[in-house]
């Protein structure tokens, strides 16, 4: 058996927002065993946290894990989980790999690929495409077969393919988040059971909608940072360079950004899209003021949008923009996602019996949520990446002609 005894950290109570002081953290086998002051374990590796304070580690609640640098990106800036979105066997691949120890990255757990309707403005070869509600169902049941953890929809598809996809889902006990419809009543789709609404740009225009879907019980990722790429990477003409943690991209990924982002500019520049992003954030604002079923994802890797970093800004938004407290918007990367995606019981807290994922940290997040990223030590179950490791590992990314897996064939010219 493996034991790690984390000795003198502050701990963090999510649900309280309080630090325990001078407490020890015994982990064995990757589960924290025993939490409380001057443990013992004979056999146990000693790791001195000398004060510092310790949180759970990150979760994103919305990425796209197109390559495999995606992974380390993820791990050097404390983020130990990611909620996939777009499927794909290449990605199902690579998280075995992370769980078996083979390879650094994230936990993953993944939707379905994306579903969209075969009316569809613009189409990817990553996405799947119906046309009528056999075909909807049919996707939902491909999905549950192929062991994804819930289903992706766009919003192209009609009102009666919706309808037969959430059936679907419902008699499979599956739970499908992603865009709202453009088509389908919103207030129909939560009576469906639609679990989550992907980005602040996909809520209702009115406050009666929105407000009903608040109620439901819909869960909600804002994803503000990506929704003012259209702003600013369109129109305002913001170079990529720009973007956290930019200087940690491959050459690869940045040409991937170029291309990707030159057919964005051309398709919403022919559609003459314009939106106004205070409306954006005053929507998102208003679900979050009347639910608590909010989480923070990122959307890397959209264009202007790196893995880890892409978190830790998005973080910065929903405190800044949307008013949260560096306390809830840590909630927002941990326990909330860890409910959606019904991992209570293992991820997003400490406490005996949950999952070794930790972060211990310089400076008090509370304090100042930009604060999560004065790492000091990444603890992913069985796995402690301590500060020089991680520092190898931002070299390792700094070197712009590396090799890595791709997992997404749009990666690819």
């Amino acid at each position: 058996m493996q034991r790690k005894l984390f000795r003198d950290a502050k701990v963090l109570s999510l649900r309280t927002g309080r630090y325990a002081q001078e407490m020890d953290v015994l982990v064995e086998n990757g589960t924290i065993a025993a939490i409380g002051r001057n443990l013992e374990c004979a056999d146990a590796e000693v790791v001195e946290c000398e004060g510092r304070y310790m949180t759970p580690s990150l979760i994103d609640a919305h990425v796209h894990m197109i390559c495999e640098e995606m992974g380390l990106q993820c791990i050097v800036c404390g983020v130990t989980a990611v909620r996939h979105l777009s499927g794909g066997e290449g990605v199902l691949r690579y998280a075995r790999d992370i769980r078996a120890g083979r390879r650094a990255g994230p936990y993953i757990y993944s939707s379905g690929p994306i579903v969209d309707g075969a009316g569809a403005r613009y189409k990817s070869p990553s996405h799947v495409y119906i046309d009528g509600p056999e075909q909807a169902a049919q996707a939902v049941r491909d999905t549950v077969e192929a062991g994804y953890l819930w289903a992706k929809a766009y919003p192209s598809m009609t009102p009666e393919e919706m309808e037969s996809f959430l059936q679907e889902a419902k008699r499979l006990n599956i739970r499908v988040s992603g865009h709202l419809s453009y088509y389908a009543d919103p207030k129909a789709l939560a009576d469906l059971g639609y679990a989550c609404c992907e980005h602040s740009s996909s809520l209702p225009k009115n406050d009666e909608d929105i407000d009903y879907l608040a109620d439901s019980g819909m869960w909600f990722c804002p994803t503000q940072l990506v929704c003012e790429t259209l702003p600013d990477y369109v129109w305002k003409e913001k170079p990529l360079s720009e973007a956290a943690g930019y200087e940690y991209l491959s050459e690869a990924s940045r040409k991937y950004w170029e291309e990707r982002n030159k057919k964005i500019i051309a398709e919403y520049k022919e559609r003459n899209l314009k939106p106004d992003i205070n409306v954006i954030i005053a929507r998102g604002r208003r679900f979050m003021d009347r639910s608590d079923r909010y989480m923070a994802g990122s959307d890397a890797m959209y264009p202007g949008v790196v893995a880890g970093f892409g978190l830790h800004a998005e973080l910065r938004k929903l405190v800044d923009l949307y008013g949260l407290a560096p306390l809830d918007a840590l909630r927002a990367a941990t326990m909330k996602p860890a409910e959606c995606m019904g991992l209570s019981a293992c991820k997003g807290q400490i406490a005996p019996g949950m999952d070794a994922d930790l972060l211990l940290l310089e400076r008090d997040p509370l304090e100042d949520i930009s604060n999560l990223l004065s790492i000091h030590m990444v603890i992913q179950g069985e796995r402690v990446y301590g500060r020089r490791q991680l520092d190898r590992m931002l070299d390792e990314l700094k070197d712009p002609r590396r090799e890595f897996e791709v997992f997404e064939p749009t990666f690819l010219f």
